[in-house]
């Protein structure tokens, strides 16, 4: 079944909802698939991040690859509404030095 991502674009950021409570090894493929159409649309995404409980490593590859794809176009990834347990992840694996995370969406779109 497809994820229904919830896109809104803003001048030329798209911003992206992520809709699922977790990114992990169960649901990944799906993830994969079905946010590539999406990056290939847009060179500044931002992934709000607010209903994301859990990551697993094969989710954490999959978010560096969305940045890798869209570096690869001239653009960039930001992130916010990212919860604590995640940032605490993020700056483990020192993803906090490579993708923005911002507090909040106006503070992303405004960056």
């Amino acid at each position: 079944m497809p994820i229904k991502f919830k896109i809104e674009t803003f001048a030329d950021i798209t911003i992206v909802k992520i809709p699922m409570s977790a990114i992990d090894a169960g649901n990944i493929m799906d993830f994969k698939t079905d946010i590539a159409p999406v990056l290939d649309k847009c060179d500044q995404a931002i992934f709000d991040m607010s209903r994301v409980k859990f990551m697993d490593s094969s989710g954490i590859g999959a978010i560096l690859s969305c940045m890798r794809k869209l570096h690869s176009q001239g653009g960039s990834l930001k992130m916010f509404g990212v919860r604590e347990q995640l940032i605490q992840l993020f700056r483990l694996v020192r993803l906090d030095r490579i993708i923005d995370i911002y507090p909040s969406r106006d503070e992303a779109v405004e960056a």
